[in-house]
């Protein structure tokens, strides 16, 4: 099932239900792009129609981010007064984000799970090592691309990597290559939106079954930048992680939660009926 986050559509699927769709997506022979979305795809969407039409012709868009888990539930609580509809929603936006915090259950009630890229990474290598499938990795600067492949296969010693490349332009080389590798599953961990949308262009000439947009992840597993803790994971602080370990990041932030908060309350006002 599909969840409408300010016109992104996000599907409201667990973790286990999304491995068993990348192996599905692998045995059918056919091309899928995966993204992940998170808070920053709805702010490049509302501003970009090209780039909301990409996410939305995927063939699964994952719950990456707290944020859409929250957006999710706030669009669900129901308005109960016309005239007051405007303060009711930021009334709904206030006890909601506060609830990520002090009443998790609350704002994860809607989609299943948060899956994010930076963790899915391993299961995906663990899904390929198992069945024989392969990788590409593409990404990343000064070799991360391949400190990541060395990590992964310190866990995953039969995982099969067909290309490692760091540091590359989207050009038609940079397709040749990953076609000419033959590889099951692409992963590239550049940043939105570029990735995605040259990942949706490119599809059907990289000769691969699966490509998934994973950002930053590369450098997390790579270990240069440090991951989350687990229990900033399940809060929701992952984007305080961030900010503390990479203060340059402030203007992504910006636009990750006081922007995009406003876009969905502003979806919310507009668009969803009241009672």
């Amino acid at each position: 099932m599909k969840v409408d986050i300010a016109g992104v559509l996000v599907d409201n699927i667990s973790k286990e239900e999304t491995l068993k769709k990348i192996d599905e997506f692998v045995s059918s022979g056919n091309p899928h792009l995966i993204v992940t979305t998170y808070s920053e795809f709805i702010v490049y969407a509302s501003r970009d129609s090209s780039y909301k039409k990409v996410l939305n012709s995927a063939d699964l868009s994952l719950p990456d981010g707290i944020g859409i888990l929250w957006a999710a539930k706030l669009l669900k609580l129901k308005v109960k007064s016309e005239k007051l509809k405007v303060l009711e929603c930021l009334w709904q936006v206030i006890y909601s984000g506060a609830s990520i915090i002090f009443k998790p259950s609350f704002v994860r009630s809607e989609i299943k799970e948060q899956i994010t890229g930076s963790r899915l990474i391993w299961d995906i290598a663990r899904l390929a090592s198992e069945k024989g499938y392969s990788i590409s990795l593409i990404g990343g600067e000064d070799g991360v691309g391949v400190l990541a492949g060395i990590e992964l296969k310190k866990k995953f010693p039969e995982l099969k990597i067909n290309l490692i490349v760091s540091g590359n332009t989207f050009d038609d080389q940079l397709a040749g290559g990953i076609a000419g590798s033959n590889s099951d599953i692409l992963l590239i961990a550049y940043s939105p939106p570029k990735q995605e949308t040259w990942l949706a262009q490119n599809l059907s000439k990289l000769n691969v079954k699966v490509a998934l947009g994973l950002g930053g992840t590369f450098d997390y597993i790579a270990k240069k930048r440090p991951k989350s803790p687990d229990f900033m994971h399940y809060m929701g602080l992952e984007w305080l992680w961030r900010l503390i370990t990479q203060p340059w990041r402030i203007k992504r932030m910006w636009n990750a939660i006081p922007v995009f908060i406003a876009i969905v309350y502003s979806y919310k006002v507009h668009k969803v009926k009241s009672l």
